[in-house]
């Protein structure tokens, strides 16, 4: 096994298990009837995923971003190990970098929970500490793609010494350019795209596939 200097997460679907970053905002500011109609569109192939994103993020005009971090705990259930999964990594070593299609905000809370090296996410606009309905830069796949090489080029790492971990679609030009490419509770469109497929309720699982 290749040694990995770097290890990219994805977040939704993948360290956040039970919705999605986009939609816990519209579900904290009141719209969950709607978000699921959006999502019903995405999930027919309606819309995109980006656009249903462009087209979420209206429902979360007006809500203060402090709650995204307090209501948190009560709303969002995490994959287990984490913590001891990144723990685990910086013993050997390895970097950690999170990257997300999702709003940064969302990820920045991670980011106090947890000891990633860096975060990455889409920019939702804010005025007055409250989300404004509008999205300033989405990073959609070729923008998650961008963050790791910038990361990479920083830290003097290769992308062949990059694993990568993901669910969906929106990692597959990660996955493409990664040394190697884990698929965990994947989506169907992630079929023939991986090296490694897992399904699980533990992250610790990855390990075997990263660390010799």
């Amino acid at each position: 096994m290749k040694k990995f200097k770097v290890v990219c997460f994805d977040m939704d679907g993948t360290l956040i298990t039970n919705t999605n970053s986009v939609e816990y905002l519209c579900i904290l500011n009141g719209r969950r009837e709607e978000v699921k109609e959006i999502e019903e569109r995405e999930g027919n192939d309606e819309i995109s995923w980006i656009d249903a994103d462009y087209i979420k993020s209206k429902l979360i005009a007006g809500l203060p971003v402090q709650s995204v971090e307090d209501r948190f705990k009560d709303h969002i259930k995490l994959i287990d190990n984490i913590e001891k999964v990144l723990q685990e990594l910086k013993s050997n070593n390895i970097l950690s970098i999170l990257v997300t299609a999702g709003p940064v905000q969302v990820a920045q809370v991670l980011g106090k929970i947890f000891k990633f090296d860096k975060i990455c996410g889409s920019i939702y606009e804010t005025k007055n500490d409250v989300f404004t309905g509008k999205i300033l830069k989405h990073l959609g796949d070729d923008g998650k793609l961008d963050r790791l090489i910038s990361f990479c080029d920083e830290n003097n790492i290769d992308l062949d010494q990059v694993a990568s971990i993901g669910d969906s679609a929106s990692d597959i030009k990660v996955f493409e350019k990664s040394g190697k490419s884990i698929a965990i509770n994947y989506s169907s469109k992630l079929v023939g795209k991986a090296n490694v497929y897992i399904k699980t309720d533990d992250l610790y699982d990855v390990l075997d596939h990263i660390i010799q």
